[in-house]
């Protein structure tokens, strides 16, 4: 595996329908008719960023125009699978990203969740070569739609050995509280353990700790997305940072989705991780909404939450080592690769 020795990020939290460009959304939406053409580029951009009051459903809104405006286009999805690629490189100086998103969010008529998945497969291999970075691929399941579970993991299990390197289950985790998790997406994620394939799983932003940990327990879930509200049961957190488990942070969108209260707390979540050396990693999740990228999410630690650069030096080789790399080769070569940039500034251009 070939690393660029000028770049030194990890992510392993980014929504690849939530990383597209606004003007390229825009353009892909004028063409379908789903945007009016007296509308402005910036007036567009501006209604993609969710306003106060902050809650998940609000943040998921313009999730609905991306995904009629790239369901079904294979052109759209590799441009904007190419172009996410790109700016993972020149705006959040990636050398190894893991790129997530939901095969069955983007079919459309003559193309199915198979074709989906391979036209992400083979414009992220474009777009990588290109630019000089390490790209897999992450498939959701989704909770609201169990019946795509085994679908997913099907998908997974074929292009294993093409960058796919795991499944997530994403969605509005606040329905935990009233139907909990499906026994559909449950046995399948037993089986994703069986067979080796990674697992992550959105739980504890919208969710309590008891979300969380169902996710491990149940889902054999070795990364957490988002999993802010364990520190409100310190019985799980105490247990859940003495295990492998590796969570998902991502600062803004955290705020934004209402996951984490500012008001109504002193610290953000992360620096208490950062404070007891559990295992966590900054993100963006979706830079078109939080209109940040990860050198941006750095500055926002930094300067607004509290963490040090160390901290942040330290979330990188976290990352690394939570990394969904299954040739021991290339995991250590990416953790010495970030290991090596340790105490030089590199990887953070914005300092």
């Amino acid at each position: 595996m070939n690393l660029n020795e000028e770049l030194r990020g990890v992510e392993l939290h980014i929504h690849l329908d939530g990383a597209v460009r606004a003007d390229t959304l825009y353009n892909l939406a004028l063409r379908r008719n789903l945007v009016g053409p007296s509308r402005s580029h910036e007036e567009f951009r501006k209604s993609l960023i969710p306003t106060k009051p902050y809650k998940l459903a609000n943040f998921l809104e313009p999730f609905k125009l991306i995904l009629l405006t790239l369901a079904g286009d294979k052109e759209a999805i590799m441009q904007v699978a190419e172009e996410c690629v790109e700016d993972c490189v020149l705006r959040s100086k990636l050398c190894y990203v893991e790129l997530r998103f939901a095969p069955h969010l983007l079919t459309g008529p003559g193309l199915d969740s198979d074709a989906v998945t391979r036209a992400v497969l083979e414009a992220v291999k474009i777009s990588s070569r290109r630019y000089g970075i390490q790209v897999r691929l992450l498939l959701c399941v989704l909770r609201q739609k169990p019946e795509t579970a085994e679908e997913v993991l099907e998908l997974a299990i074929k292009y294993r050995d093409h960058g796919v390197v795991g499944i997530d289950v994403s969605g509005d985790d606040a329905t935990w509280r009233d139907y909990g998790l499906s026994p559909k997406i449950i046995g399948v994620f037993k089986e994703a353990h069986k067979r080796h394939i990674h697992r992550t799983v959105h739980a504890g932003e919208n969710s309590p700790a008891e979300a969380v940990l169902e996710a491990v327990s149940c889902l054999h879930a070795e990364r957490i997305g988002h999993g802010y509200s364990v520190i409100q049961q310190p019985e799980i957190y105490e247990w859940l940072r003495n295990t492998p488990v590796h969570f998902e942070v991502c600062p803004t969108s955290s705020v934004m989705t209402g996951g984490v209260n500012l008001k109504s707390t002193s610290l953000h979540p992360v620096v208490q991780f950062a404070k007891d050396n559990v295992k966590y990693s900054i993100n963006t999740d979706g830079p078109l909404m939080t209109g940040r990228w990860l050198q941006e999410e750095y500055q926002y630690c930094l300067n607004e939450l509290g963490l040090t650069a160390r901290d942040l030096e330290v979330t990188k080789l976290n990352a690394a080592k939570a990394a969904f790399l299954d040739e021991e080769e290339d995991h250590i070569r990416l953790i010495e690769h970030i290991q090596s940039g340790m105490g030089s500034g590199r990887g953070f251009s914005t300092f």
